[in-house]
């Protein structure tokens, strides 16, 4: 049976949001959509008459077969699933999801984007026209107001949200989205809806009479090159008194004059009064929040003078406060909206706490809500009663009390995470908070969570994020945290992505870059201080790893975990994983390290292991014979318990804590190790690595190292922070000759990536994920996975690794073979492609290198059609074409790693038409003018290079100077023998010290590519 469905369109299979409802109900079709986001389509094919795929259901290897046909006017759907057979709906959510999977690579195939800016409106064209619902309000249809919501369950509430439409060709549009208000595109996924709504409907009768009335627009264009500005579109024909009016406030190219916000106010009330002028609403919005921050800055100046000359002492705070701590909470409450991502144990709750009470003397603040994790709310109302007198809220309950709770509006509302997202309107619309405090606010790294959505959600004037690890594995971790501090500080995330990330062909992360760039906008916002400030008040840390060995059955379990693992990372690097086998791959690695620890942990039989004997002789030579006391950390609750049996076979008294002990009970538990000389053992899951004070303690044991390496910080802080009087030992188990070592190896990357983003002392600019990243990358480009160049290495290979607390997730740390074999030598019979590869990418080749997984070819400028010529050339010969910049960044990435690719020929051998100085000069010339727009710096770059090679050539020079000495080589050999004039040196020296610059005037920028041109082109 089949499911039929009208429609005559020129491609019958690309359905927008409209003919995937004529399908199926609103349900059906979001669950399709959440399908095809979970990347459960999968073999998707098509021709003329139909298209085929394979949707993953909830059995791994039983995935349903959907076919879509084309008829006369309709489709036929058929599926395997229950859903279909039934006859219920005209298609199923499999159905929908292979529509949606199709319109997403018709997409992608109708053309390649030139920069991230239209990759990122590419991308928000196409999730319009599946995604987003629109209906029309007010005004005329293409000048007025829509109504525009999503059919996608992204987790947020499915409000409509406000479209003002002006154009349907300038991006001059508006949207009351939160994407709109930050990506910086002048679009979003709304606005194209409602375009593409309006392309298919045309225009309706009598919009060309109400095109002829409308206003003049005053609005916010997003694509100045230095920022928004505001703009005015004249509609002609325009009345004298308009037109003067216009002309005194905005200059020809349409811009405001003058500075803003008081540019923007001046004309506002000039043209309040002229009935054909429009001043948009989201004009006048970005003209306030300019103005509040100008005023805010000047408040901020007196109230951070006044907290600096405290002494110590402020108004309302009952202690005196270290010198660290006042600059801290003078940074918070003077910036107002601020991360303080001071390392643990530095006193972050009080800082916060003393800024909050601040902001209610001198700002008004009355109603503060503190987010934390649920563990930790009783200590911060402690901490509050302590400091300042005042009671605190813990929201607490079902949902009759906790919404009588954030009615009462006290001074301070304690909430955990989870309750956020129960809670959110009544947070927002009940309590209505003046600053919202985020403790541990590592909790929202993943920005695509519902939890992290709802936190970013909450409306306040003031915000202070606490953390001592806002960047835990991977740079986006940051920029989700700072969202709720300053979304304008890293800018749009497509913009974020494009600036700081080096990557493979397919988009996967190889490395960061331009760091020092991040420092500085992190700078006004972010205070970062670590334990050298009281390092006198610290005792000694002494760190100690313990290699274990593998039992026989532990080796057993943990080397077939692997290779189902290795299974799983192949199919990894041709496509997505489909959500079940993630799932697989995540429980393999998962049960590699299980094994690591104990066998028993895998098949819940075998009893004891190395681990726990070298525990037995740990306790026993701390605490049976030191006297002192110890805590043993273990992800697994099970781990804990069997180390629990250990303790007690010695006579030692346990406290254990786990996610199962309730959070009222948690203090007893504490207290007692505190207090009681008998219990000398505190055993715990990650559940206490945060907010817990356990300095009585001087051994802490790590029965193994959790991936991330801030939680493995947290858990050592437990014992070594203030108020510690010994010496404190540190000891790791580590499983010899396993994945646990790999996993060693990669909390040191992600050590040296957080030192190199957030650190103000840092000065890397660029940070690998692997030290063989490059290689990986290049594996990564073949249909096939190839070993690596360079046979076996000390360095473990990269692994997909799943951050398991509080939900399994994978890391972006790339996928590579998890045991490399030797290289062969190049195959000579590559030759005749190779010359042949010269002849189709002409000029713009580089170089060409021969590497396991195919051919490398570097040119000036990745263009789309150099790549798809070159693939076509090559068939079944994997040929990766790379861009200039993007090989002298993953070179960087992959350090001395990449010297073991084997280069074959490092200059084409095909005759040159032209000098070769004088073919380089154009060639780069030719590259800086495609980069110019999107990447001045590197264009900069290349001119200078173009102009030094036209000159090189010109004086019958074979080779180009160093840079560091072009005006050595200029005054001293060019100018004297008479090959250049005074003029032609200076355009050189001003277009080099111009690529220097951190800021590119564009005039400048353009004045250098017209310059280079001339000088290119004359002989």
């Amino acid at each position: 049976m089949a499911a039929a469905v009208e429609g005559v369109r020129a491609d019958p299979f690309l359905l927008d949001s409209e003919a995937l409802r004529a399908l199926a109900s609103e349900a059906v079709v979001q669950r399709g959509l959440a399908y095809f986001a979970e990347h459960r389509v999968t073999d998707l094919g098509w021709d003329a008459e139909r298209v085929w795929a394979h949707v993953e259901g909830s059995q791994l290897g039983l995935p349903y077969l959907v076919e879509i046909g084309r008829g006369e006017g309709e489709l036929t759907i058929t599926c395997g699933c229950a859903e279909w057979e039934a006859d219920l709906e005209p298609s199923c959510k499999h159905g929908i999801a292979v529509l949606a999977a199709y319109a997403a690579r018709h997409a992608a195939g109708d053309g390649h984007a030139a920069s991230a800016a239209e990759q990122a409106i590419a991308e928000r064209v196409q999730r319009a026209r599946t995604e987003v619902i629109v209906e029309h309000v007010a005004g005329a249809v293409d000048f007025g107001t829509w109504s525009a919501r999503s059919l996608a369950p992204s987790g947020a509430s499915l409000r409509p949200y406000t479209v003002h439409i002006r154009s349907r060709t300038q991006r001059m549009n508006a949207c009351s989205c939160p994407d709109f208000a930050t990506n910086r595109l002048g679009t979003c996924k709304h606005i194209e809806a409602v375009l593409h709504k309006l392309a298919k409907g045309g225009r309706r009768k009598g919009d060309a009479k109400a095109a002829d009335t409308r206003p003049s627009v005053v609005y916010v264009a997003w694509d100045a090159a230095h920022g928004p500005e505001i703009r005015v579109h004249r509609q002609d024909p325009l009345a004298p008194a308009t037109a003067a009016a216009l002309d005194r406030h905005f200059d020809a190219r349409g811009a405001l004059r003058g500075s803003l916000p008081d540019a923007f106010f001046h004309a506002e009330r000039a043209l309040a009064l002229l009935p054909d002028v429009h001043i948009a609403s989201d004009a006048a919005a970005h003209a306030r929040r300019l103005a509040e921050d100008l005023a805010h800055a000047a408040r901020a100046r007196s109230l951070r003078d006044d907290i600096l000359r405290s002494g110590g002492h402020l108004p309302g705070v009952r202690a005196r406060l270290y010198p660290y701590q006042v600059e801290g909470v003078a940074f918070l409450a003077a910036t107002g909206r601020a991360l303080l991502a001071d390392d643990m144990g530095l006193g972050k709750t009080l800082q916060a706490i003393a800024a909050a009470r601040t902001l209610m003397d001198r700002e008004g603040v009355a109603h503060t809500l503190i987010v934390c994790p649920a563990s930790l709310k009783f200590q911060w109302a402690r901490e509050i009663q302590r400091f300042t007198g005042l009671d605190a809220e813990i929201v607490q309950g079902g949902v009759a009390p906790r919404l009588a709770q954030y009615r009462r509006r006290p001074a301070f509302t304690l909430v955990n995470y989870e309750l956020v997202l129960r809670d959110r309107e009544a947070i927002a619309n009940d309590l209505a908070p003046d600053l919202v405090i985020l403790d541990e606010a590592q909790r929202i790294k993943n920005w695509r969570t519902r939890t992290a959505s709802a936190v970013k959600a909450i409306p306040s004037r003031y915000a202070f994020v606490l953390t001592g690890t806002p960047l835990e594995n991977r740079l986006e971790d940051l920029y989700s945290v700072m969202q709720v501090v300053d979304p304008r500080v890293l800018g749009p995330l497509w913009q974020f992505m494009a600036h700081f990330h080096v990557t493979d062909e397919r988009g996967k992360a190889l490395g960061y870059r331009n760091l020092s760039e991040l420092r500085r906008r992190l700078a006004p916002v972010m205070l970062r201080r670590d334990k050298r400030l009281v390092r006198d008040q610290l005792p000694d840390k002494i760190e100690q790893r313990i290699e274990i060995a593998l039992s026989a059955k532990q080796r057993t379990l943990h080397n077939a975990a692997l290779q189902t693992a290795q299974q799983y990372q192949q199919i990894q690097l041709r496509r997505p994983l489909t959500p079940i086998e993630e799932k697989l791959l995540l429980s393999a690695l998962q049960t590699a390290r299980m094994a690591c620890n104990a066998a028993g942990l895998v098949d819940k039989e075998t009893v004891g292991s190395p681990k726990l004997d070298e525990l037995a002789r740990i306790l026993e030579e701390v605490c049976v014979d030191g006297g002192k006391k110890i805590v043993v950390f273990s992800q697994w609750e099970r781990m804990t318990h069997m180390a629990e049996e250990v303790a007690r076979s010695l006579n030692l008294g346990v406290a254990r804590l786990h996610g199962g002990v309730p959070t009222s009970a948690r203090g007893a538990l504490i207290g007692r190790f505190h207090d009681d000389p008998e219990c000398q053992v505190f055993l715990s899951t990650d559940a206490g690595a945060t907010g817990l004070n356990l300095q009585c303690a001087t051994v802490l044991v790590n029965l193994e190292l959790p991936y991330n390496p801030a939680t493995l910080g947290q858990r050592i802080a437990r014992i070594h922070r203030l108020g510690q009087r010994e010496p404190v030992q540190i000891i790791h188990l580590v499983a010899a000759e396993s994945y646990e070592e790999r996993v060693a190896a990669l909390i040191a990357t992600k050590r040296d990536l957080f030192t190199a983003a957030v650190e103000p002392e840092a000065t890397d600019d660029v940070v690998g994920l692997s030290p063989r990243a490059l290689a990986v990358a290049l594996e990564a480009l073949g249909d096939t996975p190839a070993p690596h160049p360079g046979g076996e290495s000390d360095d473990p290979p990269a692994v997909a690794i799943p951050t398991l607390d509080p939900a399994p997730a994978v890391d972006d740390t790339l996928v590579a073979p998890l045991s490399p074999e030797p290289p062969e030598a190049p195959d000579e019979s590559l030759a005749p492609l190779v010359q042949a590869l010269q002849e189709v990418l002409g000029a713009h080749l580089e170089r060409l290198l021969v590497t396991q997984a195919g051919l490398v070819a570097l040119i000036d400028v990745a263009t789309p059609d150099l790549v798809a010529q070159a693939e076509a050339l090559a068939g079944p010969i994997p040929v990766a074409v790379l861009d200039g910049r993007t090989w002298a960044a993953l070179t960087r990435v992959a350090g001395a790693a990449f010297a073991q690719t084997r280069e074959a020929w490092s200059r084409p051998t095909a005759p040159q038409t032209e000098p070769p100085l004088a073919a380089l000069a154009r060639r780069k010339l030719h590259a800086a003018e495609a980069l110019l727009p999107d990447h001045p710096t590197e264009a900069l770059d290349l001119l200078t290079t173009a102009m030094t090679a036209a000159l090189a050539h010109r004086a019958g020079q074979s080779t180009l100077p160093d840079r560091s000495s072009l005006a050595v080589w200029l005054y001293s050999d060019l100018l004297p023998s008479g090959h250049i004039t005074p003029d032609l040196a200076t355009t050189l020296l001003r277009t080099h010290a111009l690529s220097q610059s951190p800021s590119i005037p564009p005039d400048l920028a353009a004045s250098a590519l017209t310059d280079a041109r001339r000088l290119v082109a004359e002989p």
